[in-house]
């Protein structure tokens, strides 16, 4: 899932100022943001986790989650967004470990999808009109990694850079394949 950890206080402060007076908002974003951090930490390998950390994420994930208010009463909305990020996340890792230069950039653009669950949050708590006010303002508050740096960071070794999880494993669809099928369906 996509990696949008900033320092607590000013994330907090921020999701405040865009899911006004709704407690259950932000609480909810704050612990997608926390699962999210974890499972990257995990697959990337670039972070030591204790088993603590590891436990509490399971809880807020399997406990705290359901158990959100907000999530409660959105959930036939907002689970396809969190099912839609998290592919999202788990196609960016798969691309950015290709070495191709393209896949990098759209793993860039891919890997971060849970702001567009903020924006989302941002509607069901102020309506149209806010999200579209504000929905820019999002992006550009958990998207703060230049691609420039982002694709430079391929360039620089990483201790324990050979101990790095695999990429996930996918069916390895390719677009002759989708052709193909899409004629299957046609016949």
């Amino acid at each position: 899932m996509p990696t949008v950890r900033c320092a607590m206080s000013r994330e907090r402060e921020f999701l405040q100022q865009v899911l006004p007076n709704n407690p259950s908002a932000v609480a909810f974003c704050e612990t997608v943001f926390e699962i999210s951090q974890v499972l990257d930490d995990l697959i990337d390998g670039d972070a030591q986790l204790d088993q603590g950390t590891v436990i509490r994420a399971f809880w807020r994930a399997l406990i705290d989650l359901p158990d959100n208010p907000f999530y409660r009463q959105h959930e036939p909305f907002l689970r396809p967004q969190l099912a839609t990020a998290l592919q999202d996340w788990t196609d960016s890792v798969t691309l950015e470990r290709s070495g191709d230069e393209h896949d990098r950039h759209l793993a860039f653009v891919l890997r971060d999808q849970l702001s567009g669950v903020v924006v989302q949050c941002v509607r069901l708590v102020g309506g149209y009109e806010l999200m579209r006010q504000v929905g820019p303002t999002v992006r550009r508050f958990f998207h703060d990694e230049l691609l420039s740096d982002y694709v430079a960071g391929f360039e620089r070794p990483v201790d324990g850079d050979d101990d790095q999880a695999p990429a996930p494993e996918t069916d390895h669809v390719y677009p002759e394949d989708v052709s193909e099928s899409l004629q299957e369906d046609k016949a």
